[in-house]
């Protein structure tokens, strides 16, 4: 990698770097790396405040809003027999610290969910994967084009299909509960509201431990080989 292509890699490069590679182009104090990191793993960040990277604006809007509709699903799953019987001793006051359990459990499946999501919509890696491969001639490069849009659409096909499936699984879910548990609603978009509110924060603490391991790994010594630090560090911002 010559020095001029070093100097022209985005943030996304720039963590796609095996770890030799990164040693020598990777030069971003900690504060950049870890912004790097929050820019493409908070929700609404990504969503609305990054609008030049290489995924469309749409499919990211409807991937923001149906994440948002499984945070209201996953309370409504979670929502056990033990919880109501809790509110009704409560008669019907509103405890953090009983919902505290929910509210992980919530926000656990969303984020395995979210990584699916992910895969199935986010386009920008075949941009660079166009960018950073040589073409011998016009046909190759047409033919292998060719195949990555093909890849695309089946991706996004496989997004609609499942979003909207589930969008309507939801829809039924939330409808029913509410119906169903009319005197529990507040209650019900209070640990909706906890759910999405921790999600909003916990990438900001969690992904400073993948910022730390990357930084130790890049920094050490040329005689001190990290990089397993280095594969840590990616494990964790796992879309």
């Amino acid at each position: 990698m010559n020095q001029e292509t070093q100097n022209n890699l985005d943030d996304y490069e720039l963590n796609n770097l095996d770890h030799s590679e990164a040693k020598v182009s990777d030069k971003g104090s900690f504060m950049k790396t870890y912004f790097s990191l929050i820019k493409r793993e908070h929700k609404i960040i990504f969503t609305f405040c990054i609008l030049s990277d290489y995924n469309l604006f749409y499919i990211k809007l409807m991937r923001f809003v149906f994440l948002v509709c499984t945070d209201m699903a996953m309370n409504v799953i979670f929502f056990s027999d033990e919880s109501m019987h809790k509110v009704y001793l409560n008669y019907g006051k509103y405890d953090f610290f009983q919902q505290v359990p929910q509210t992980i459990y919530s926000v656990a499946v969303s984020q395995v969910i979210e990584v699916f999501i992910c895969f199935l919509s986010l386009t920008d890696k075949y941009y660079y994967q166009i960018k950073q491969t040589k073409i011998s001639n016009q046909i190759e490069g047409r033919t292998m084009i060719f195949n990555i849009f093909r890849k695309i659409k089946l991706k996004l096909f496989g997004f609609f299909i499942f979003t909207f499936s589930f969008f309507v699984f939801y829809w039924y879910l939330v409808t029913c509960f509410c119906a169903v548990y009319k005197n529990t609603q507040i209650i019900f978009i209070k640990d909706f509201l906890v759910s999405f509110i921790t999600g909003l924060i916990y990438p900001f603490i969690l992904y400073i431990f993948p910022t730390i391991l990357k930084i130790i790994s890049l920094r050490a010594c040329k005689n001190v080989n990290l990089s397993f630090l280095y594969k840590l560090s990616d494990i964790i911002p796992i879309f």
